[in-house]
């Protein structure tokens, strides 16, 4: 896929690390520049350096996506160095496995807050623009728990599937000039979860319930990642691709 999205720029929240890191770094080595961001000035750092040795430009920006006030001006600022920026990839977010009964106000907030509310807060900045200048992609990743649920899921789930219904009522809102796709992903190994699925018993479980029988490695979103950014998506909108090795749904 190398050189097919040369001369576009892709925008990655959550892409100094885990799924986000993956689909920045296999976009820019399909020619694209990158914008990156997230909060961890460090991780930003590193990963922003990864960018560049592909012999691509990259724009670190900390960002937290929960405050609109915060993600309106880093979007101003990355369509203006970047002049304009074609796909934005909404990968930022937090995890959370736990009872609903334990679930308290403060974590139902923080949940909901990162991974629906965050998302719209960067749709609504990054469409007004794409609207604007005539064209764009976005792609919001969501989650497999957002299209069935589990025990111990329910935040979670709720926001994940919230990003679904949030994508799928953008893409007619914003057709023809800009698509809005999603991405589902099932279990990948990421920092964010390795505390859970370095467990055994996690791990045994979480394989045991896909056909493929395994977890998922990030780089391999890689490829698609690209064909969304680029003109292989041209034709598509408010679809939900589920990456997730075939899990069996309850």
């Amino acid at each position: 896929m190398s050189g097919t999205l040369v001369g576009r720029t892709a925008l990655v929240t959550g892409g100094n690390r885990g799924l986000g890191r993956a689909m920045a770094l296999a976009m820019a080595e399909a020619g694209a520049d990158i914008v990156i961001w997230g909060r961890d000035s460090d991780a930003l750092e590193r990963t922003s350096a990864e960018v560049r040795a592909t012999g691509r430009a990259c724009l670190a920006q900390a960002v937290d996506v929960t405050d609109s006030a915060q993600v309106n001006a880093a979007t101003g600022e990355a369509w203006s160095q970047s002049d304009g920026v074609d796909v934005a990839f909404n990968s930022a977010g937090v995890l959370l496995l736990q009872a609903a009964t334990d679930t308290t106000d403060a974590d139902w907030d923080a949940v909901i807050g990162a991974n629906l509310t965050g998302v719209f807060n960067c749709c609504r900045a990054f469409g007004e623009r794409m609207v604007a200048q005539g064209h764009g992609k976005i792609v919001n990743v969501a989650s497999n728990f957002g299209l069935h649920g589990g025990a111990n899921w329910a935040a979670y789930s709720a926001g994940k599937a919230g990003v679904i219904g949030l994508s799928k009522s953008l893409a007619w809102e914003w057709a023809p000039a800009v698509t809005v796709n999603v991405i589902a992903p099932g279990a990948f190994y990421t920092d964010m979860n390795s505390h859970l699925l370095d467990v055994p018993e996690i791990m045994a479980a979480v394989a045991g319930n896909t056909p493929l029988g395994r977890v998922g490695d990030p780089p391999e979103l890689g490829p698609l990642a690209v064909m969304l950014a680029g003109s292989g998506s041209d034709f598509m909108t408010g679809s939900v691709i589920s990456v997730d090795g075939g899990v069996i749904k309850p």
